[in-house]
């Protein structure tokens, strides 16, 4: 049996590292391997890793990403102080074989596997952006204190080139999902019938959180245009924002939808818990991201049959492709309305079963959960022989 310890910095209300996190130690062989997760504070998914059987730690966790006040640096450079005795106590007494830590500005629980002989894992989840110099930085000091740097997406990879050389340690592992069961009667109801609409709609659907970073403004100026010629096409927007300060973006969204007089074309109808039912009641996904790395919700509507509509950002292109569904550009409103109405002309069904083909034929579950577990064992194969890889 081999002790792991996961480390994610961000106590999120919805999404984000905690799902793509949750599948990873749901695929693990709990006979093989003794998941433990470090969290910085309790959050909603808590009780699902527990269910899985993992137990929950909250300690400190430093992370040294962009600055939200004069302070960041200072106030992370203290919690990392605290952290480093912290996990040094935690690894010993848990005889923690692996740490794997989330997100590249996370730092301490990679000192402490080098202080204490054990291998380290670092998974990227950040995408390239300016100053690119910073962000080079960051990765140097992961590339040397890890044993392993995971990123999902060839565009992750820039960040760990120095003077034309890329990082021996890194490796590119897909996200990858289990497929979901429909919800049941109970949980759904008859998405057009609640919305008031009939069988000659066609719905567009949107699965993401309320944030800035998700472009939902510059898909509901696409609503507006799309709904001068074509009335029957609708929008439908499954989400809710995950943590407070994006509060005011929510109620943003909400006067835009007014201002643009399109209550009845677009229709934000909150979290839900049946999102399989509803893609299967949608004719397509559409995704704004300004910025995006690898988002699961595509690969949910790849897994269905559902068409993409999608901005060209991140690992998007790596999953939408060719046959599948639409790039275009972000922040570009008239380049998504082009790419519906472009859309509903071809035979958006058969692009649906095009998704879903390569989406069992590159980003299952158990094809991401293989992928990490062959570094883990490479790791420990290593250590075992008592070699060193990398000087």
């Amino acid at each position: 049996m081999k002790n792991i310890l996961f480390i994610q910095p961000y106590a999120s209300q919805l999404g984000g590292v905690d799902s793509v996190l949750l599948q990873l130690v749901q695929g693990l062989d709990a006979s093989r391997y003794k998941c433990y997760v470090l969290l910085s504070g309790p959050s909603p998914y808590v009780e699902k890793y527990i269910a899985l059987g993992v137990e929950i730690i909250y300690g400190p966790i430093a992370v040294f990403g962009k600055p939200t006040s004069l302070s960041y640096y200072f106030r992370n450079m203290v919690v990392l102080l605290k952290s480093i005795p912290f996990l040094i106590k935690l690894v010993n007494r848990l005889q923690i074989d692996l740490i794997h830590s989330h997100k590249m500005e996370v730092f301490g629980a990679n000192f402490v596997g080098k202080w204490v002989g054990i291998p380290t894992v670092q998974t990227i989840h950040e995408l390239p952006r300016k100053p690119l110099f910073a962000y080079k930085i960051i990765a140097w000091l992961d590339h040397i204190m890890n044993d392993r740097i995971i990123v999902l997406c060839e565009r992750s990879k820039v960040m760990f080139r120095w003077f034309n050389q890329e990082s021996v340690k890194l490796i590119k592992i897909y996200n990858g999902i289990a497929v979901k069961a429909k919800a049941s009667l109970e949980a759904s109801t008859e998405l057009r019938q609640q919305l008031g609409l009939d069988s000659t709609n066609k719905l567009l659907i949107t699965i993401a959180r309320l944030s800035p970073m998700k472009g939902l403004e510059y898909l509901f100026d696409a609503a507006a245009l799309v709904s001068a010629t074509h009335p029957d096409i609708k929008f439908v927007i499954v989400g809710d924002v995950a943590f407070a300060n994006e509060t005011a973006y929510k109620d943003k969204l909400y006067k835009k939808i007014a201002d643009l007089g399109l209550q009845n074309t677009v229709f934000m109808i909150g979290l839900r818990r049946d999102v399989v039912d509803l893609m299967e009641q949608s004719d397509i996904l559409v995704l704004p991201s300004v910025y995006d790395i690898f988002p699961t919700v595509i690969l949910e509507a790849m897994s269905g049959g559902l068409p993409v509509i999608a901005t060209d950002v991140g690992g998007v292109p790596e999953m939408v492709r060719p046959g599948t569904g639409i790039l275009v550009p972000p922040e570009n409103a008239e380049a998504l309305k082009n790419a519906i109405l472009t859309m509903i002309e071809l035979d958006y069904k058969e692009m649906g079963q095009e998704a879903k083909k390569i989406f069992f034929e590159e980003f299952t579950q158990e094809q991401y959960v293989n992928q990490t577990v062959a570094v883990y064992e490479s790791l420990f194969a290593t250590q075992k022989l008592g070699l060193v890889e990398y000087e």
